[in-house]
């Protein structure tokens, strides 16, 4: 019941500030950052992002009310209609533009057009995307260098079967997905692993347990492109079946 109703009061807030978006969309950029906040782009913007927000609290507010009323392919496609037909109908009215002055020469004055970002602004956006780009490589080192993630690794690079189909070397590719978790001596860990050697691409994936500081794997296959029989790596034959994928 707590959980509903946490769900219900931060959809609603989601639903306010979108809409408090939504109507002062000069106000979310701050003015030492664009030189131009009247610009189109940047009122634009806030706006689509304001639809979003509350799209978004549309749905945890649907999710809410009837969760327990639809099954949930049924509860899916209720929230998913619903929360759109909110984020078009909450949309808060705004006042059309104030049409272009009109100068004592009976000339009309048309605002001279600048660039959206100030020097400094590109700067910080561009200083910002670096850092962010970095923090996303990090994130992927990290996880393809964990300790669950190499031990899978040296399990296919030492099998003769994923030689046979991927050739050698057999490398890991940048973008691991997946999560690990762990706390001290206990983890889980569930990964997608890029791999790939002369032959062909393929990727490996392994679910595994952690227990007193040891990786246990519940799952270990390599699924190679254009193939859709996956290698296990945990059956200990001297040549292992195809999994079923």
């Amino acid at each position: 019941m707590l959980a509903v109703l946490f769900q219900l009061l931060a959809g609603s807030a989601f639903v306010l500030l979108g809409r408090w978006i939504y109507k002062n969309p000069k106000k979310v950029y701050p003015n030492w950052l664009y030189s131009n906040p009247d610009s189109l782009f940047l009122t634009g913007f806030a706006r689509v992002f304001a639809t979003m927000v509350i799209f978004v609290g549309s749905y945890a507010v649907i999710i809410a009310l009837v969760s327990h009323l639809l099954p949930g392919y049924m509860l899916v496609i209720v929230a998913l209609a619903g929360a759109i037909a909110s984020a078009w109908l909450l949309r808060p009215p705004v006042q059309a533009a104030e049409a272009p002055t009109v100068g004592g020469s009976g000339t009309t004055q048309v605002p001279t057009r600048q660039g959206f970002l100030s020097k400094k602004g590109k700067w910080i956006v561009g200083i910002s995307v670096g850092v962010a780009v970095l923090l996303i490589f990090g994130v992927f080192a990290i996880i393809g260098n964990s300790e669950v993630c190499q031990l899978a690794l040296q399990r296919a690079q030492s099998s003769p079967v994923v030689i046979e189909r991927l050739g050698q070397p057999i490398e890991r590719g940048l973008i691991v997905s997946g999560s690990i978790e762990t706390s001290g001596p206990s983890g889980h860990a569930d990964v997608a692993i890029p791999v790939s050697g002369s032959k062909a691409k393929g990727t490996l994936y392994a679910v595994g347990v952690k227990s007193a500081g040891i990786w246990k794997f519940e799952t270990l296959q390599v699924e190679v492109e254009g193939d859709s029989n996956r290698v296990d790596l945990l059956d200990n034959s001297p040549h292992p079946k195809p999994a079923q994928p």
